[in-house]
Formats: C-alpha cells, structure tokens, sequence
C-alpha cells in the first residue's frame, strides 16, 4: 500500500452491491502525524469529522476504524465514537471498503487516488 502525502486528496465513493455502481462521496486526507485519513463525506454536514485508522492487520488483511469525533455543546473535543468498520487485502485493489450508514451502500476509499 502506497500512502500519500498530507496534502493530497483522494476519492470516496459510494459502492451500491445491488448493481455494482459506484457514486462519487467525497474526498479523504491523510495525516502522516497520527497515521489516519480524515473523510469529508459529500452526504453529511460539514461540521461532522470522521476518521479512518488502521487498527489490525493479519497476513495482507488489514482491518480499519471509521470513527466520528463527537463534541461538547461548546465545540470543543469530548470523545471519538465508532460508527463503521473496514477492510482492505491485495483483491480489494488499492481501496478500502468501508461499511458505514447505509445497509444499500458501501464507502470506498479509494488509495491510489482516483476512481478505478
């Protein structure tokens, strides 16, 4: 796996199982400071922040936390709260497949940047 620079976004995008169709979701950065991407998800109001971390890996399976910071009433940081879990291996082909929110859609975070 190829990691990116901090500045440099890649693509979300939004796997529907029911056809195979992929919808674009957004954009992710990584942090190389904490070892993270930060998600800005098209669908969900800019002042939610989620994260995605690695957090297992066993043989080329690598197990991901897709958590959402949640805040005190006055903005400031109260605690992070797990929302979906991910996976990606050498058959997912660069991507990480992310189960979050919908039960009819899957995000991928695609790590090569673009749309495959």
């Amino acid at each position: 796996m190829q990691i990116k620079s901090k500045s440099e976004a890649l693509t979300l995008g939004w796997l529907d199982p029911r056809d195979d169709s992929i919808n674009y979701a957004g954009v992710s950065f990584y942090n190389h400071t904490y070892g993270e991407y930060l998600l800005k998800i098209d669908e969900e109001p800019s002042e939610k922040q989620y994260f995605l971390k690695p957090y297992a890996c066993e043989d080329d399976h690598t197990i991901y936390r897709m958590e959402l910071v949640i805040k005190r009433k006055d903005g400031s940081f109260r605690k992070r709260q797990l929302v979906g879990t991910g996976y990606s291996d050498a058959e997912t082909d660069d991507c990480v497949f992310i189960n979050y929110g919908s039960k009819f859609k899957t995000l991928v975070l695609y790590l090569q940047g673009g749309k495959q």
